[in-house]
């Protein structure tokens, strides 16, 4: 006899529902920190920050899917800032785990950037770095930027950088240090010695003379001394270190100027080397 045994299987399927809370009012606001100031002299690039929060505090998870993007609303890049003469032009920044993407108008956070804010309540990142060394002219540059959630504006962010007057030389006489020489002295004889220099701002400089304007012998002005006079940019400057004279105002492009220097009578001077030193001071405002 032949048994047919049939086993028969049942599989009963519970439904596990679970209820996350819902996002709602998921309100964001965002200012600038960070670097307030640019001085075109630092080595290092400025650093320009966005925070944001969230006024009501961390949020629920489930707002971790919302899209958050900053959105220029100017003419100009997203990373970049006017006074509406001149434009700086931002440059992303080393670390870019804050940016999901990004072109010249729209940075799109990362997921990691959105979940710290809803985590925390705040988030602050690096958005744009202005690299060193750039003579911009003196001036407030602001950018305006919208902060979108979901395509939806909710709120907008003002980043401001101040830039500073400067001042650089450059060339032959960038470490500081220049040397005119005239050979055997005769009355009258002129030198001349040009610096360049870059400036973004109103620029001055005073000149101040150590032997007052004299031409001193190896052993001293009792020995003998020759006297001379200044000249920068071919108008006669006092050197006694507290007459400035105005260079103009500059706009960062680089200049050149001359120094020159010319002989009195010399009379009949001991036989010798003369020297006198003769700083130059520059100030930008």
């Amino acid at each position: 006899m032949k048994l047919n045994v049939i086993f028969v299987a049942t599989l009963s399927v519970f439904g596990l529902s679970s209820h996350a809370a819902a996002c709602t009012d998921f309100e964001v606001f965002a200012q600038p920190v960070g670097v307030e100031g640019y001085n075109p002299n630092t080595l290092a690039p400025a650093t320009l920050q966005i925070e944001l929060i969230l006024p009501a505090g961390p949020a629920q998870t489930s707002c971790a899917s919302h899209k958050i993007e900053l959105v220029s609303q100017t003419s100009f890049g997203v990373r970049d800032l006017s006074d509406g003469r001149a434009t700086i032009e931002g440059t992303i920044p080393a670390d870019q785990s804050a940016f999901a993407a990004f072109n010249d108008t729209t940075i799109r956070l990362s997921q990691a950037a959105v979940d710290e804010l809803i985590a925390t309540g705040s988030f602050v990142f690096d958005y744009s770095w202005i690299q060193p060394g750039q003579f911009f002219p003196v001036g407030t540059y602001t950018n305006v930027l919208d902060v979108n959630v979901n395509g939806a504006q909710v709120t907008s962010v003002e980043p401001e950088l101040a830039v500073f007057p400067a001042v650089r030389l450059l060339g032959d006489v960038s470490s500081g240090y220049g040397q005119v020489d005239f050979g055997a002295l005769e009355s009258f004889e002129e030198a001349t010695v040009n610096f360049i220099y870059q400036s973004n701002a109103e620029l001055s400089v005073t000149a101040q003379s150590q032997n007052g304007e004299q031409l001193v012998h190896e052993d001293g002005a009792r020995i003998y001394a020759v006297p001379y006079s200044t000249y920068i940019n071919g108008a006669p400057m006092v050197a006694n270190g507290t007459s400035p004279m105005s260079l103009g105002s500059k706009t960062g492009r680089r200049s050149i100027g001359t120094i020159r220097l010319q002989l009195g009578d010399i009379g009949t001077p001991v036989a010798g080397e003369y020297a006198d030193v003769l700083t130059l001071s520059f100030t930008s405002n």
